[in-house]
């Protein structure tokens, strides 16, 4: 069923953790189900040899449970974040720093497993390749079956909800009048203008694990779409830029009748629960 939610009450969802962590993955001990882990296990296992497993010099150092399950404030339907930490000892392909390490890990997941959904029961397993194990709800190595950073409930106690509020729809709009100038401007038709937009949105995620107050913010954005927006806005602009056909063949992103670029903040967003 579809209930109309309004976006503040998922901010509220967002900073009421759970009595107990998840009874689907851990027993009350604290430990992951021993059929949970050997499932995840697999997956990371097939997933790292298919992707990185032949190519020298990379070792896989762990695999971890991360997100909302791995702590107090998962929902029904929260995802399973599973993080195959990866480490560059010598790989004389790849440059040594860890941003494009990661996007080449990234690039290769999705060049093998792009049309790949990995599930655990009906639960969606989202995982990522990662070369760093910063974490603010917790951290479970699957590997190793045990918390390398315990979760805690009172992580959003500081927190006030009206702020939160308010930073969100400050950056609501924020973005909205960046994508408007640069469609008004005409800027998005260019190739600096098409890498300003790529950097734009890479600056607007990458701050979302720095604090818990940047991730609920980074949600509350994510469930206004407001993120599809902006890799709408880049893809539709790099594809037009590339495109051998006409200018009034090739549509454009501020005609698509589901890109919502005007200033009205609706107040209700629909979810399925």
């Amino acid at each position: 069923m579809t209930e109309t939610i309004q976006v503040k009450d998922i901010a509220i969802r967002l900073l009421t953790p759970n009595d107990t962590l998840d009874v689907r993955v851990f027993d009350i001990h604290g430990k992951m189900h021993p059929e949970i882990k050997r499932i995840l296990l697999d997956e990371a296992d097939f997933i790292y040899n298919r992707c990185l497993g032949d190519i020298e010099g990379l070792k896989l150092q762990d695999v971890y449970l991360t997100g909302s399950s791995a702590g107090y404030f998962y929902r029904d339907k929260s995802d399973l974040d599973m993080r195959i930490q990866v480490i560059n000892e010598d790989c004389p392909y790849i440059v040594d720093d860890i941003p494009s390490f990661e996007t080449f890990m990234s690039v290769m997941k999705n060049g093998v497993f792009s049309d790949t959904k990995f599930r655990v029961g009906n639960r969606f397993v989202d995982i990522k390749f990662g070369a760093h194990n910063f974490e603010i709800m917790g951290l479970y190595s699957i590997l190793h079956d045990e918390w390398i950073i315990e979760p805690r409930k009172d992580i959003v106690k500081d927190l006030d909800i009206d702020d939160i509020m308010e930073e969100y729809t400050r950056r609501f709009y924020q973005i909205k009048d960046y994508m408007r100038h640069m469609l008004d401007s005409g800027k998005n038709k260019t190739l600096d203008g098409i890498e300003e937009i790529e950097q734009y949105y890479k600056n607007c995620i990458i701050n979302s694990g720095s604090s818990i107050r940047e991730y609920i913010i980074y949600k509350l954005l994510n469930y206004r779409g407001i993120h599809n927006q902006i890799a709408e806005l880049f893809n539709d602009s790099l594809r037009d830029y590339l495109s051998l056909e006409s200018e009034e063949y090739s549509p454009s992103v501020s005609e698509n009748p589901d890109f919502d670029i005007s200033y009205t903040l609706p107040p209700l967003y629909k979810i399925d629960i």
